[in-house]
């Protein structure tokens, strides 16, 4: 991993300069945690809690996910998570449910990005 996935990131969506003033400009602190994000366990549980029918482990799984993608200024993975999110506390936990797709696709998308760097 290098630099050059930091400009990969950046073209895929991500907020890297950002995040990088938020580490104090710390690249080889980000490129560890951006190391560690693919074996982030909270897609494994979120697909767990969505295939159990359990909406409020479903509901935990996608703020902590978001979160983590927001602290490492992967927007529009962030965006995705926020939806399903925003649909559970809305009460509209069918809706929420069936964005699961779209969340691990975006989870894979990024976690793909960086495995190849």
């Amino acid at each position: 991993m290098n630099a050059d996935l930091l400009e990969k990131l950046e073209d895929m969506g991500a907020e890297v300069e950002d995040t990088l003033d938020r580490l104090m400009g710390d690249e080889e602190l980000y490129l560890e945690y951006l190391e560690k994000f693919p074996e982030n366990q909270n897609i494994i549980e979120l697909r767990k809690a969505v295939d159990a029918g359990d909406c409020d482990k479903a509901m935990k799984e996608v703020h902590t996910l978001k979160g983590v993608a927001l602290n490492l200024g992967l927007l529009p993975l962030v965006d995705v998570c926020m939806d399903m999110l925003l649909d559970f506390r809305a009460g509209e936990n069918d809706k929420a449910m069936s964005q699961m797709d779209a969340v691990e696709e975006a989870f894979h998308e990024w976690a793909e990005a960086m495995k190849e760097a």
